[in-house]
């Protein structure tokens, strides 16, 4: 019986990958942009002295021909992110600086409430999110607003960790083209399963239209893939995923391995908080696979365990993730990325096997 459960965990999690693999070769470039719709880009900024002068400048020089704003959200900042973002605001007439007030009642999603009072005062038809340690292309604004054309309402654009060659780096950059790619073949069908607020875009009308963050604003975050998921039941609601180069944006990492373990807890905490029982349940079994990996290797050493139940149930992970993210490095044009490969794959058991429970047990820290 255990072999056949161990088994079936297996050859779904090769099924997930081919299905994100076939979705990622679909995915296409797009040439020629046509559409210049009216777009305003939101930064939500809560102690980001170390980034926010960079992004800012970055997004300053920005080459789109449409109508444009920045606007700049200081969630409570306690270091010098809001008079970073006031003085910048007052020699670039396109960025306007929203600040919070400090006694606001503390939530579980404080970005949510950030990005929807910004959303509020957005004047313009497209909201274009961006993290405050991401730099963009000067043609992302151009890029990004081009692809709303033949009434797409939502467009999900690549990132990619900058950094060094230490480990915990090398572990971000990969494992980060491996998201990337895996919104990216979502996306291509039409039904995304994952999707990242750090280089996203969206039709104002279907944010408000979907009563905005609504009921996601009590969980610790959701400000992508689970409002992509609820803007998704509006019939005809069309997506595009954006594989130009001036799309993608580089984000900066965290440079510790306790640092990078909070941050997978905290995008590891509503895993049992979407919507669709069935998207839960294989987030379950696919969790379970995790934990088998992370074992039976003690179960060979310490007990009486076939070590080739062990070895069978765990090659094909490496395989498929192989295949997979041997695709996603050349679509991306991050070949070199692939080198890290095999520690990647060794350390990714077990951080997600330790992160997942400290994510849905609150076992993490916001800024």
């Amino acid at each position: 019986m255990s072999e056949i459960i161990i088994a079936s965990l297996s050859t779904l999690y090769v099924l997930l990958f081919l299905f994100f693999t076939i979705g990622l070769l679909k995915t296409k470039r797009y040439k020629g942009i046509k559409a210049t719709p009216s777009v305003s880009v939101v930064v939500p900024m809560r102690n980001e002295e170390e980034f926010a002068e960079r992004t800012l400048e970055a997004l300053a020089l920005q080459d789109y021909i449409g109508e444009w704003e920045v606007i700049c959200v200081d969630d409570r900042s306690t270091d010098r992110t809001k008079e970073i973002l006031e003085n910048f605001a007052k020699t670039h007439n396109r960025f306007k600086v929203l600040s919070l007030p400090i006694d606001l009642p503390p939530i579980e999603s404080p970005k949510k409430r950030a990005l929807e009072s910004a959303f509020k005062i957005a004047k313009n038809d497209i909201l274009l999110t961006i993290d405050a340690d991401c730099i963009p292309k000067k043609s992302w604004i151009t890029s990004m607003a081009g692809r709303f054309v033949d009434g797409i309402a939502i467009v999900q654009g690549p990132k990619q960790n900058n950094g060094s060659r230490t480990m915990p780096h090398l572990y971000q950059k990969l494992e980060t083209l491996g998201y990337t790619a895996m919104e990216a073949a979502g996306f291509s069908f039409g039904h995304p399963l994952v999707a990242s607020a750090a280089c996203l875009a969206y039709k104002k009308e279907l944010f408000f239209a979907v009563g905005g963050f609504g009921n996601l604003v009590h969980l610790s975050s959701g400000d992508d893939d689970m409002l992509i998921h609820k803007m998704l039941k509006i019939p005809g609601t069309k997506v595009c995923y954006n594989l130009d180069k001036d799309a993608v944006i580089e984000t900066a990492p965290v440079h510790t391995w306790k640092a990078l373990f909070n941050q997978r807890a905290r995008w590891s905490s509503n895993g049992t908080n979407y919507e669709s029982v069935w998207y839960v349940f294989l987030l379950t079994l696919i969790y379970t696979y995790y934990v088998w990996m992370f074992l039976s290797p003690w179960f060979v050493l310490f007990f009486d365990f076939s070590w080739k139940l062990c070895v069978f149930s765990i090659l094909p992970k490496i395989i498929i993730d192989f295949i997979f993210l041997s695709i996603a490095s050349y679509k991306l044009q991050t070949k070199k990325r692939m080198l890290a490969f095999l520690p990647v794959e060794l350390i990714q058991i077990p951080m997600i096997v330790f992160a997942v429970p400290a994510g849905i047990t609150g076992l993490f820290k916001w800024k």
